[in-house]
């Protein structure tokens, strides 16, 4: 089975299931295999940490692990566990403006799960595929919900930047240019004589007339970086490529993972196609199989077992052309686990070399 790199590998699934671990273990091997190649993780459940490592200072970093499995190996492997507050001081850095960062409600809207994190990441993405430095760059998505709200990032910088927003911010500009000093009262002002005085009134009333001037400084600094976020809506078409673009889409045994991700891929069918890969995870039957039962009722275990992963494998198969099947590892330590990982990579021949 010949599975050759592509700028891009998407690895997507609902929690549970070795999403992550399987991120890891593919970009090893790919790395192994000669390519220059950069793991970003945006599960909030930050499991690369315990899979590679990864210090908590780090977060937000790209990081070089030449030797992941320490095993003297040489490898072109660069990792980073997304930290959205990093990937605004990246945006700041870009713009030549600082104000992105000072701002409180964006600094909120920039926690885990603070609504900033799906776009942002796509920015990371895009800041990352700027540098021309790798062959590719492997992605761990959130896991279930947060995956499709990450694949929907992309409309929402879309919806936000609309030609409304945009004519209202060009009709600003015209008519003054706001200075850092009392730029949110400014900015206010105009805001209220475009029609949403009563909205404003409102807010002001509930919040306090100071959280009214950082919201509407909140949304002026976003559009001020605006070409950051613009710059990303390109990464879309990429991820749609399927010579630019391969996806995963990963789940386990247990029936209740098999619907989740059935369930996922309905979601995100614009990309999780038929030519996308299932990675099915934790299988048994390999280890089943060579159980000589001496016992009725260990032979009714053992074709149970048998029948039900069977029954899975078909019902994939029923929508997707491409089974990866991985047998579970019973190891407890997260490094050993991805080495067993890795292995069975290789003995499945996805060939991973850049030129192979």
């Amino acid at each position: 089975m010949n599975l050759k790199p592509k700028p891009f590998e998407i690895f997507s699934g609902t929690g549970g299931v070795g999403k992550t671990t399987l991120a890891a273990s593919r970009a090893i091997y790919l790395a192994q295999q000669g390519c220059s190649v950069l793991l970003i993780t945006i599960d909030p459940a930050k499991r690369l940490k315990e899979v590679l490592s990864i210090k908590d200072e780090d977060a937000g970093k790209v990081v070089s692990i030449s030797d992941p499995l320490g095993d003297g190996a040489k490898l072109d492997l660069d990792v980073e566990l997304m930290n959205p507050e990093e990937t605004i001081k990246r945006i700041a850095q870009k713009t030549d403006s600082d104000d992105i960062v000072k701002n409180r409600i964006l600094k909120i809207l920039a926690r885990p799960y603070g609504g900033l994190n799906e776009i942002l990441a796509i920015i990371e993405l895009q800041l990352n595929m700027d540098k021309n430095k790798y062959d590719v760059i492997v992605l761990d998505t959130p896991p279930g919900s947060h995956f499709l709200d990450f694949l929907e990032s992309v409309e929402k910088i879309r919806t936000f930047f609309d030609q409304n927003f945009v004519d209202i911010f060009t009709y600003l500009g015209k008519k003054s240019e706001p200075t850092k000093a009392g730029r949110g009262k400014r900015f206010m002002t105009k805001m209220v004589s475009s029609g949403v005085k009563k909205l404003l009134d409102y807010l002001s009333k509930v919040t306090g007339a100071s959280f009214v001037e950082e919201f509407l400084e909140a949304v002026y600094t976003l559009y001020q970086s605006r070409n950051v976020f613009l710059d990303a809506l390109d990464l879309q078409k990429g991820l749609q490529d399927e010579n630019k673009s391969t996806w995963f889409l990963v789940t386990s045994v247990e029936q209740n993972k098999l619907k989740e991700a059935m369930d996922l891929s309905e979601g995100a069918k614009a990309l999780l196609t038929d030519k996308s890969w299932v990675i099915l995870n934790k299988c048994l039957l390999s280890q089943v199989e060579q159980w000589d039962p001496k016992t009725e009722k260990e032979k009714l275990v053992k074709n149970s077992f048998v029948n039900r992963e069977k029954k899975h494998e078909d019902l994939l198969s029923s929508k997707f052309n491409n089974i990866l099947r991985f047998s579970e590892v019973l190891r407890p330590e997260p490094l050993e686990h991805v080495r067993e990982l890795v292995n069975q990579l290789r003995e499945h021949k996805l060939i991973g070399a850049k030129n192979g």
